[in-house]
């Protein structure tokens, strides 16, 4: 299911994965709150996952869960990509399996899932305890309005969250930044039977949303929403064609930081 989602709306949540990665910068599994983090919310949780691309398999920061502070069963969940998206897409392998948390749910990309299962939700309420982020759907309050976002890997990891959730109906929807494909034909279909609001954006030049490939069994959540960098000052790079910064540009934010990928004039 397509979604309408107006410019400003998605902006606003590439702002929360922003600071999902400005809060991994610090290389803390705790970090402090940035002062940028989204008026309007208050953080109720750290999410932490353990790379399987590491040599010494450490657990880090992955992202973060907000609550809007109007209404509190609105809540959000915002996961990062990686710094170097070419490093893990070097390192992948790209195997599909079954996903067996939904029945019938078809097979994902066995990194992905991998890294999603190791993923954990730290509550910042000390007398609540941890839990898999998996397992958070089960504990969340009736009614609750789900927003899972993320960019690049975290596009990835953001998909199958929305997925399981819808399977257990909880009210989800999901917006990506440069997702690379999830699963397999199967997948899809069984994620758009849900009828999940789900908007995936995607620059044209940029190699992550073209992997896997689909002569490899994988398929995209369909539509999808073309923007094009190519049409703007940014440096002619993959990894200004797939930063985060690049995208927010492109889409309209007029703050958004491209001091590192803006093109010099010829």
């Amino acid at each position: 299911m397509s979604n309408t989602i107006s410019m400003e709306k998605l902006i606003d949540w590439g702002k929360f994965v922003k600071v999902a990665y400005e809060m991994y910068a610090q290389n803390h599994l705790s970090p402090v709150v940035p002062t940028d983090f989204p008026t309007g919310w208050e953080l109720v949780a750290n999410l932490t996952m353990i790379p399987r691309l590491e040599k010494l398999k450490e657990r880090e920061f992955a992202g973060y869960i907000a609550r809007s502070t109007d209404n509190p069963l609105h809540q959000a969940v915002v996961i990062r990509g990686t710094e170097s998206a070419l490093d893990w897409l070097a390192d992948f392998e790209f195997v599909l399996e079954t996903f067996h948390e939904v029945p019938n749910g078809g097979k994902t990309e066995r990194g992905f899932t991998n890294l999603y299962r190791s993923m954990m939700v730290e509550y910042a309420d000390a007398s609540l305890p941890s839990q898999s982020l998996m397992d958070s759907i089960d504990t969340l309050p009736q009614g609750t309005e789900l927003l899972v976002t993320g960019h690049s890997l975290g596009s990835s990891l953001a998909t199958l969250h929305a997925f399981l959730a819808g399977s257990k109906n909880i009210d989800v929807e999901l917006v990506t930044f440069a997702s690379p494909r999830v699963g397999d034909k199967l997948f899809v279909e069984a994620f758009q039977r849900m009828n999940i609001p789900n908007t995936r954006v995607y620059n044209k030049p940029d190699i992550v949303p073209q992997v896997p490939v689909e002569i490899a069994g994988y398929h995209h959540l369909e539509p999808g929403l073309e923007i094009n960098s190519t049409l703007f000052p940014i440096k002619h790079s993959i990894p200004c064609y797939h930063a985060l910064s690049t995208y927010l540009y492109v889409l309209g934010d007029t703050d958004a930081n491209i001091s590192k990928c803006q093109a010099t004039p010829s």
